[in-house]
């Protein structure tokens, strides 16, 4: 390992142990008008600003930065046990657009999931006729092959059609065996489809996300250590995670939550699960690039720095939520400046004041579910959080 990733691993490690406490630079001129005529921060604003301008820990500070959301609960079976998951984003968008009226969440259309490795992907069965329920197409809840822990787990389904024949006798199935054997036996039939949906476990048999023990007072300076989900409610059928506010490759605002990851420090620390395979999305269209920064001007980014950029966005062909992590590092932290777009760090690094290095010996891929912010404000939890809008 170099001298550099051992330094981002400890940054990292600083990082999503404690907060970093941040300070907005601007209340120093603010606080120079509160206090009055004899404050000595209203005697010398030059000599304030001068300093701030000479200080390389200049702050950016987001406002709204961590806002608990609601995201609709959906449950299937796994190894004849009860699993709950979200829909976040998926490859067709027919299948997208059904399953946010569905819903009520906007599901992410991402046409480059569909270029997820075979060996990457869950298999997922959905019952489009049988025995009435929850499931997609109102019959039972779908069957998965694999939770968390499971060394082929993987939040990517690939989905599977299932039909009863006519004159089969309906009944739930809740296992991938089970499906099996009753296709061997010729009361069914399964149509593997090259739909792939983005679909993070959030409980199941024995196991969940770690649920943060600050739940009640999510703010702008909560850290990303100590997990992403505030409340699993099996019984409402809601989860409450964080949504952390970051940007799009144009600037714009998005938000986006946090599920699994690889390797299993970052997921740890994060509290997400670790998915050992989503390794092999390195260098496919499946795993843009996210960008996150480790000096510069200390802001509300995860690093303890500003806020990072990815290089797509819902709405656009190339989104996906499967993220490849790499690091920005200014040269000369003096000259750090904000920056904004994809296009702000190619000029950057053009002009070599930023040194861009993938993340965790280029292995770092972390699920993160872009929202607009109008979705996030529309779900924000009135239960938890103590978020100020």
């Amino acid at each position: 390992m170099s001298k550099n990733d051992c330094k981002i691993r400890k940054n990292m490690s600083q990082v999503y142990v404690r907060s970093t406490t941040l300070t907005i630079a601007v209340f120093l001129l603010t606080a120079a008008i509160v206090l009055g005529p004899t404050s000595t921060l209203q005697q010398q604003p030059q000599q304030v600003l001068a300093q701030q301008q000479a200080d390389p820990g200049s702050v950016l500070k987001l406002s709204r930065t961590n806002v608990p959301i609601d995201i609709p609960l959906l449950k299937g079976y796994e190894n004849g046990n009860e699993i709950y998951f979200i829909a976040t984003d998926v490859s067709d968008e027919k299948t997208a657009a059904d399953a946010t009226n569905q819903t009520g969440f906007e599901v992410n259309y991402a046409p480059v999931l569909a270029q997820t490795p075979e060996t990457a992907r869950a298999q997922a069965y959905a019952f489009t006729n049988g025995i009435a329920g929850e499931g997609p197409f109102g019959f039972q809840v779908p069957v998965v092959n694999g939770k968390p822990g499971d060394e082929g787990y993987s939040p990517l389904w690939q989905i599977n059609l299932v039909a009863w024949n006519d004159d089969a006798t309906p009944r739930e199935l809740t296992s991938v065996e089970e499906i099996t054997a009753a296709e061997q036996s010729g009361v069914l039939s399964i149509n593997q489809t090259d739909i792939i949906g983005n679909h993070p476990a959030i409980q199941w048999q024995n196991g969940s996300l770690m649920v943060r023990e600050d739940a009640n007072s999510i703010n702008d300076d909560t850290p990303y250590m100590g997990g992403q989900v505030l409340n699993i409610d099996t019984e409402n059928m809601i989860v409450t995670m964080v949504a952390h506010r970051g940007w799009g490759p144009d600037g714009k605002t998005i938000y986006y939550i946090v599920t699994d990851a690889t390797p299993d420090m970052p997921a740890n620390m994060m509290g997400v699960s670790h998915v050992p395979l989503e390794e092999q999305l390195i260098g496919t269209p499946v795993a843009p690039g996210l960008f996150q920064f480790t000096s510069g001007i200390n802001g509300s980014g995860p690093m303890g720095f500003q806020a990072g950029i990815g290089e797509s966005a819902p709405g656009d062909q190339n989104y996906s939520p499967m993220w490849f992590i790499s690091f920005i590092e200014w040269n000369d932290p003096s000259q750090a400046r904000v920056l904004e777009t994809v296009s702000d760090i190619a000029a950057m690094q053009q002009a070599g004041l930023i040194t861009v290095t993938p993340a965790m010996e280029g292995k770092h891929v972390v699920n993160c579910p872009f929202f607009d912010a109008d979705t996030v404000f529309e779900h924000k939890s009135q239960q938890l959080g103590q978020q100020v809008v």
